[in-house]
């Protein structure tokens, strides 16, 4: 809980929900987190690079030369990251911008960089990507700023090349999302009335669970073993005393 008192929720939280409503509860209500395992820093570090990259453009009015003719707009200056909504007195939605866009019509456009192990040109845009996009417009509106409608996925692809000793050459891909803000109210809306219930069944494919499941059953028959020799004595015992 935060220092207003309130439960701040934010699209990666809700993402959770998607994969598995025991765990976002246990998330929330308990701050009990799913458990982090091998991940590999390097995407992050691409998007330190690439906010720094944008940045030194702000004051320019220009946009970058790897993006020049994909995006519309220019570079929000000075740039606001962070977005807070107050949902109620017990709960608000948050979210931070990677990069914003405003057009000629004033209108705020969100950017979200993504750095892609595949070739984002050859597939479907992640439901989870759209989700953020979505969330991003209903933050950026709700703080009561015109919103475009949409916004923009920049992927950051590493091309083969034979003379890697040149430098990596770098796919730059561009998607362009129309996003739905009432999405994300809805998403706001089924997220409460989870947490605001008991504990919810996990979902049959959440491999926290499951491991947990299968633990559990692990632990609970060799906690039986060792009990059931004082068991069967305690019965050796009666059975004496009855026919003694």
């Amino acid at each position: 809980m935060s220092k207003d008192g309130r439960v701040w929720l934010s699209h990666t939280g809700l993402e959770t929900l998607e994969r598995c409503p025991r765990c976002f509860w246990l998330q929330y209500n308990k701050g009990i987190r799913q458990p982090e395992g091998i991940v590999s820093r390097l995407a992050n570090r691409f998007d330190v690079i690439l906010k720094n990259y944008f940045d030194s453009f702000r004051i320019t009015g220009e946009l970058p030369p790897m993006v020049t003719g994909k995006l519309d707009g220019k570079l929000q200056n000075p740039f606001q990251e962070k977005y807070f909504v107050r949902i109620d007195d017990q709960y608000g939605f948050f979210g931070k911008l990677d990069e914003c866009l405003i057009n000629d019509n004033s209108e705020y456009i969100p950017v979200d960089f993504k750095t892609s192990s595949s070739d984002p040109r050859e597939k479907d845009t992640l439901s989870a990507y759209q989700s953020q996009i979505n969330s991003y417009i209903f933050i950026i509106a709700q703080n009561k700023m015109k919103v475009a409608g949409f916004g923009y996925l920049v992927y950051v692809y590493p091309d083969q090349s034979p003379n890697l000793h040149n430098g990596f050459p770098m796919v730059i891909h561009v998607t362009k999302l129309t996003g739905d803000p009432e999405a994300t109210s809805k998403r706001i809306a089924n997220a409460i009335n989870v947490l605001e219930t008991k504990m919810p069944n996990p979902s049959s494919e959440c491999p926290f669970c499951n491991w947990y499941e299968k633990i559990k059953l692990e632990l609970d028959d060799k906690i039986l073993d060792k009990k059931t020799p004082k068991v069967k004595k305690e019965i050796i015992q009666n059975l004496e005393l009855d026919f003694g």
